[in-house]
């Protein structure tokens, strides 16, 4: 009983000496939504009535969210601080979302890890294929990526990706990272996703 009062103390003692920390994050995510919406890619998205918004993680239960590697592992300050914001167009064969990457996701200094790249295109590709897939569910096959340019860390991205062609199982996919005003194109990716045969 007495443990069990203690780690309850230490609890509160450690949430109290955190909450400033816990306010300012809080305050800055908040201030980071705003600039998300103001991405002239979302604005168009949100604006059109050919796209919808979607949450990438709506159909996560907590326990797979909390085992999520981009919905929990890469969340948080000087990572992913804001929530992917997410649209499909309405046959589900388009998506556009946006992200802030910080400073902790790098590889050379103030450059963002060639293996984050990857897995933000693997995320945004399996946002399309598993829209057209049987039972909206699929594994990545096959992953090939160009890297164009360096990334450079705390800015904001915008991911797009496109549905080539469906054939059974099969769903094979494009999708690229680029600059907030589409001048440049950091990298890109073509992909195959499979589904199991059981969704058949």
């Amino acid at each position: 009983m007495q443990i069990e009062q203690a780690q309850q103390q230490q609890q509160q003692q450690t949430t109290s000496e955190n909450m400033p920390e816990i306010i300012e994050l809080d305050q800055l995510t908040e201030a980071m939504k705003k600039e998300q919406e103001q991405i002239p890619a979302i604005r168009a998205a949100r604006e059109s009535d050919d796209y919808f918004a979607v949450d990438p993680y709506s159909l996560l239960k907590e326990e797979a969210r909390l085992q999520s590697l981009t919905a929990s592992a890469l969340r948080g300050k000087d990572k992913i601080i804001v929530p992917p914001v997410l649209f499909y167009n309405k046959a589900r064969t388009e998506v556009v979302s946006a992200l802030h990457l910080g400073k902790q996701l790098c590889g050379h200094a103030g450059i963002i890890h060639g293996g984050m790249i990857a897995t933000l295109l693997d995320e945004i590709l399996g946002c399309v294929a598993f829209a057209s897939l049987p039972n909206n569910i699929g594994f990545t096959a096959n992953l090939n990526i160009d890297y164009r340019q360096p990334l450079k860390a705390d800015q904001w991205v915008v991911l797009r990706g496109h549905l080539d062609r469906i054939e059974g199982r099969k769903a094979y996919v494009q999708a690229w990272i680029e600059s907030t005003d589409g001048e440049t194109r950091y990298s890109e990716a073509k992909s195959l996703y499979i589904g199991p045969k059981t969704s058949e």
